[in-house]
């Protein structure tokens, strides 16, 4: 999510999250973030740690399959190796220390403001005419379950078919994500909040 704040911030527009490259219809790759800037679209990779050779290969590699040019977010450079196999390949690595060490105590404040937007934009429900009651059980028993084969059990269902009325629930965008759990099960806490 910093990473995002960090991209828009440096002008990128984020296009998509958790993308998946597919080469001649089979998915290679996961793509932590698409991105835009002046016309370039990107495939960036965020590392929570240090960036080394391998994944600026990993990177380079998933960008040049797609056409597109290869970023990564990171903490640093694992090493000397790193660094120059970035510099060689062109791929674009964008520092979060050094980045963070250019910004004020506002601009702090501005980021974890817009953190906490995407967070509430992503797990609350969408606006939805009202849901029936056998949605609101499914809702009831996901939010009161600490798995999804529990809340089928409280169901009397499979797993299949509570998967099958997640899925009509998510096309009708009362819930927007249905992975991990626990954010399928907030976001059915904040529903039954909204009903």
């Amino acid at each position: 999510m910093l990473a995002q704040i960090i991209l828009e911030l440096e002008g990128y527009t984020v296009e998509k999250t958790r993308h998946v490259l597919s080469v001649e219809g089979r998915p290679v790759a996961e793509i932590d973030v698409v991105a835009k800037k002046d016309g370039e679209t990107y495939y960036v990779e965020v590392k929570s740690g240090k960036v080394s050779v391998t994944d600026v290969r990993q990177a380079y590699t998933n960008a040049r399959l797609a056409g597109v040019k290869p970023l990564i977010v990171a903490r640093g450079f694992s090493d000397d190796a790193a660094r120059i196999t970035a510099k060689e390949l062109g791929v674009e690595v964008l520092l979060i220390p050094d980045y963070l060490h250019l910004i004020s105590p506002e601009e702090i404040l501005q980021i974890v403001e817009a953190a906490v937007h995407l967070t509430l934009e992503k797990l609350l429900p969408n606006p939805v005419n009202e849901l029936s009651q056998e949605e609101l059980q499914v809702v009831r028993a996901i939010a009161l379950s600490n798995t999804f084969e529990e809340a089928a059990n409280k169901l009397g269902i499979g797993t299949h078919e509570l998967g099958r009325k997640v899925s009509e629930l998510r096309e009708k965008g009362a819930i927007t994500s249905t992975s991990p759990y626990r954010l399928l099960r907030l976001q059915c806490k904040l529903l039954l909040l909204a009903q």
